[in-house]
């Protein structure tokens, strides 16, 4: 997996590198072109200034013979001054002239021009190769019919017009092994804070939770720190609630298991049936209630779960609460109670059927085991405008107002009535109805007897 740094580095210097190229290519050809540009008007400037200064002379010349004007015949090295003496320039021998007459005889010549013409009598610029040299020619003709040519090597010519481009050229190639040194510091310069989080985030211990410091994390790293941030908290919030859940469930089952004890050395002391019948029902007892207790953790436990969150459904909430009340009918008629169902059964709630069910059997089953024997219990499903409503009304005891937020915490059995229960029935539901994004509400039942807990759960 290629790493961050190293994209950067790649990308960075392939694009400046291209783009230094391209336009060092560009800027050679274009200075090219203007040298040789240049080189031409000196080369046609040339011809007039020759014609200006010759053209008394040969009128006046009457010898047939041609003029000759020597040029510098040295050979040299070097740049700049270095070919430039008092005597003349080192390129001179590069440069060449003729002026002929109106019928092409050679009237004057530089000494390094060959003898015969070396263009066409024809105006303008051209290009000639005389003895085997290459030679740029621009030739005009006067009012008087003489032609006057001039010529240049293009071998200087290129050599110098490539020189001008060379040097417009090469600082921009120079440039790149800077611009290189630079992009690699700069970016291991701006990398550095993503190095500095991750070795940071990788020597944690695997108990360390708190948060890394966002202050010195450029703007771009600032999502990726606070997400990190968000996960160490909801983790830190999971394993705390692991510790309280285990600790809790560790204290609510010593009860039992104690009971359970108990009975069961009671029924290996027993001396007759009636003892042993006894502390076998005791023991009976006990096992359901362990039993109880246990579903209920368990349940609990997968609703506590970090980031559990139920896919949810359409679904019809009068046959699943029906459903609920059809299993719960044995314990009821055991306690000779009277579960009355008004359900509307066109309500329909956006939730997981499951927990759904697990609400409904919590909540009756609540009120079947602390409500009176020989009572009624109401169970309602109805809408708003946009809610489901599940209402579940009593005949027992009730709660103080001042104790129902209470309720809703774990294992908080309030008043003790002479039922044995967990104290988690409330906190499933609770934790339920928040995954759903509803609510619960307590209150007291018909005549002010009982207690009343209405559950909106939003309509699907």
């Amino acid at each position: 997996m290629m790493s961050l740094r190293r994209l950067l580095l790649v990308s960075l210097g392939a694009t400046i590198g291209s783009a230094v190229v391209i336009s060092t290519w560009l800027s050679y050809r274009d200075s090219l072109t203007e040298a040789n540009e240049l080189f031409d008007a000196k080369l046609s400037q040339s011809a007039r200034v020759l014609r200006a200064l010759a053209e008394r002379p040969l009128a006046e010349h009457s010898d047939a013979a041609p003029l000759l004007v020597r040029v510098l015949d040295r050979e040299m090295e070097g740049r700049g001054d270095e070919l430039a003496t008092a005597d003349g320039h080192a390129y001179e021998t590069k440069l060449a002239f003729q002026v002929l007459s109106a019928s092409g005889e050679l009237l004057l010549r530089s000494d390094n021009a060959p003898t015969r013409p070396i263009a066409e009598l024809r105006r303008g610029f051209g290009r000639h190769v005389i003895d085997g040299d290459e030679w740029r020619t621009f030739a005009l003709q006067t009012s008087a019919g003489r032609w006057y040519e001039v010529a240049e090597r293009a071998d200087i010519r290129n050599e110098l017009a490539s020189e001008i481009a060379v040097g417009t050229a090469l600082p921009a190639l120079l440039a790149l092994p800077i611009l290189a040194v630079l992009i690699f510091a700069i970016v291991g310069w701006g990398t550095r804070s993503i190095t500095r989080v991750a070795r940071e985030v990788e020597r944690r211990p695997a108990d360390r939770l708190d948060r890394i410091d966002n202050d010195r994390v450029p703007g771009e790293l600032q999502g990726l720190v606070q997400a990190l941030n968000g996960l160490f908290a909801r983790v830190e919030s999971a394993l705390e609630r692991e510790k309280r859940f285990t600790a809790d469930a560790a204290h609510e089952l010593r009860t039992p298991i104690t009971a359970l004890k108990l009975h069961a050395e009671n029924l290996a002391a027993s001396a007759d049936a009636e003892q042993r019948k006894a502390s076998l029902d005791g023991l009976m007892r006990g096992l359901r209630r362990c039993e109880r207790l246990v579903a209920q953790l368990l349940e609990l436990a997968r609703l506590e779960r970090a980031g559990l969150r139920p896919p949810m459904h359409s679904l019809a909430l009068a046959p699943l609460v029906r459903g609920v009340v059809a299993d719960l009918a044995p314990e009821a008629i055991a306690r000779n109670i009277e579960v009355v169902l008004e359900a509307v059964d066109e309500v329909k709630v956006a939730g997981d059927p499951t927990l759904v069910a697990v609400l409904a059997r919590n909540l009756i089953e609540n009120a079947v085991r602390h409500g009176p024997a020989d009572s009624e219990i109401l169970v309602q499903v109805s809408a708003d405008a946009a809610n489901a409503l599940l209402c579940v009304e009593d005949c027992g005891p009730g709660i103080p107002p001042e104790s129902r937020e209470r309720v809703f915490a774990r294992f908080h059995r309030g008043i003790d009535h002479g039922v044995a229960g967990s104290g988690l029935g409330l906190s499933i539901v609770s934790r339920i109805v928040e995954l759903h994004g509803g609510s619960v509400q307590l209150g007291s039942g018909a005549n002010g007897r009982g207690l009343r807990v209405q559950v909106r759960l939003p309509a699907g």
